[in-house]
């Protein structure tokens, strides 16, 4: 989109989020527009010198819905990089940061020539003797000081070899560099003495360092894609999950351990692999210890590995060489519904299933695995194995009312972002997230059904807005709720009519949606 288009859009934004969305989309297409150089939204709209409040309007209505500000150009930007490279004024960067932390930004993101979002700004001509504000919020925020280019430049070093700094603007970041770098050293050296006890290991780095495992090479990645799905690569637009930094930290801890394995346990519908999307969304954004930077997740499918193995030893022959690909470039396996691993691969009775071959591997090169089962399973299958005392059990329960409520939300804003297709009456999106966790609380369900929450609230939405589509509707609406849970048979049928009632009572000025794409009396396909 040319430039003048842009200030064109940029002129109607206001405050009304639904409105600036409206109007991006169909300037853009679809609000997961991305150009030729892989920009995002967010890097499109700070790309060029724009009027800065009608700017981050824009950008604050697309962080509201979801949008990642973390997303990178094909140079490894991220838009805050692209922002100070157009030279907008050092309060609009700082607006734009502060909003952007408010949706997880990583302060200690770094561009393909490793250049992170300070050196960026002191890089730049637009910032000379404005640094410092820059410098103070990303610090406030976590920040490594000690981060350098890829010419081995710390921010102090970056300064003076700019050679457009006076003295007291040097002199005057210098200290702030130093207090924050201190700390910073002292940190770390309290960390080594502590690893050095347990470790009895006696070494001392002269300066703190970060170490990040490097990201594989797409040559390598292929050849894990053998074997399963690298979820690393998925192109998570938001945070899979809310409210679950308990099971998160949880996961953290047992992976940081040498003779324990996470095992996440849990019913079916709450969640449960989305905590390990979560896991390798913040291992892309950078959002994870040192020990996880740069980890690669393999989501591995038993079925997968044992198909078309026609003669003997071939299973045997498909898991080694999974096991030493995923030694040689550390890779944590990931196996949902892992209780299926055992009997699979064997042949004539000997005991060389996968299980068997899984538990050999991590014992012999302490193989990194995550797997997830229902409690049921885990009773039936870990209760006395060998298995059990190799894994450590993360229990994960269906979500708290209010969390409900932010992952429905969350989900509703998601869609926003996928489709396009938002409430044109704002005010009832509240209600109806209301009326549908009342519809499916545990008392409502259909008895011996073994669906939870928030997988069942989820699948109602998921309806709502597929019809939304179908009937190629500009805005979704009560009506398209009512057609979500006429849909739902999960539920008890007193139970759908009186949330279809409710949802009749909110907006009586909206129609049914005209069917305009497709002619279809859906009524026949219902049960």
């Amino acid at each position: 989109m040319l430039n003048n288009n842009i200030r064109e859009l940029l002129s109607k934004m206001t405050d009304d989020t639904n409105s600036n969305l409206r109007k991006i989309k169909k300037a853009f297409g679809s609000l997961e527009y991305t150009d030729e150089d892989n920009q995002s939204l967010l890097h499109i709209l700070v790309d060029d010198k724009y009027d800065e409040t009608k700017c981050f309007l824009a950008i604050k209505s697309l962080l509201q819905i979801g949008l990642n500000p973390n997303l990178e150009d094909a140079f490894n930007y991220n838009f805050i990089q692209t922002a100070l490279y157009a030279g907008y004024s050092e309060e609009f960067i700082l607006s734009i940061i502060t909003e952007a932390l408010k949706y997880n930004l990583n302060v200690n993101h770094v561009d393909s020539d490793k250049d992170t979002i300070m050196h960026t700004a002191i890089y730049s001509d637009d910032y000379l003797g404005e640094v410092e504000g820059i410098y103070e919020l990303l610090c406030a925020n976590g920040f490594d000081s000690s981060l350098e280019d890829h010419d081995a430049r710390n921010l102090l070093e970056a300064m003076i070899f700019q050679k457009q700094y006076s003295r007291e603007q040097i002199e005057s970041f210098k200290k702030k560099f130093e207090d924050r770098y201190s700390k910073l050293y002292k940190d770390n050296q309290t960390t080594e003495v502590k690893t050095a006890a347990v470790c009895n290991v006696q070494a001392k780095r002269e300066v703190p360092v970060t170490e990040v495992t490097p990201t594989l090479s797409d040559k390598d990645i292929l050849e894990l894609e053998k074997y399963g799905k690298v979820l690393n690569k998925k192109n998570y637009i938001v945070a899979p999950t809310i409210g679950r930094e308990k099971e998160l930290k949880n996961l953290m801890i047992t992976l940081a351990q040498d003779k324990k394995r996470p095992l996440i346990v849990g019913e079916s519908g709450v969640g449960k692999t989305a905590i390990v999307d979560e896991l390798a969304y913040r291992i892309k954004t950078g959002q994870v210890p040192n020990f996880l930077q740069g980890k690669i997740i393999l989501e591995v499918n038993p079925n997968d590995i044992v198909a078309g193995c026609q003669y003997v030893g071939m299973f045997e022959d498909n898991m080694t060489k999974l096991m030493k690909l995923c030694e040689k470039y550390d890779v944590i396996v990931f196996i949902d519904e892992i209780h299926t691993i055992y009997g699979i691969g064997s042949t004539n009775g000997k005991d060389n299933d996968m299980a068997s071959m899984l538990k050999y591997y991590i014992d012999r090169s302490n193989l990194q695995v995550i797997g997830t089962t229902t409690e049921k399973e885990y009773q039936e299958f870990f209760s006395d194995d060998a298995l059990k005392r190799r894994f450590e059990k993360i229990a994960v329960k269906e979500p708290t009312e209010d969390i409900l409520y932010q992952i429905v939300d969350k989900v509703i804003g998601d869609y926003y972002v996928k489709s396009g297709i938002s409430f044109e009456n704002e005010n009832i999106r509240t209600q109806i997230v209301n009326i549908i966790l009342s519809a499916t609380e545990k008392s409502h369900r259909v008895y011996n059904d073994m669906v939870n929450n928030p997988d069942l609230a989820i699948s109602i939405v998921d309806k709502a807005f597929a019809f939304a589509k179908v009937y190629d509707s500009e805005f979704i609406t009560s009506e398209h709720f009512i057609e979500g849970f006429e849909y739902c048979d999960r539920i008890y049928e007193s139970t759908r009519e009186q949330a279809i009632s409710r949802l009749r009572s909110l907006d009586t000025s909206i129609s049914k949606p005209v069917q305009r794409v497709l002619k279809i009396d859906f009524n026949k396909f219902r049960k």
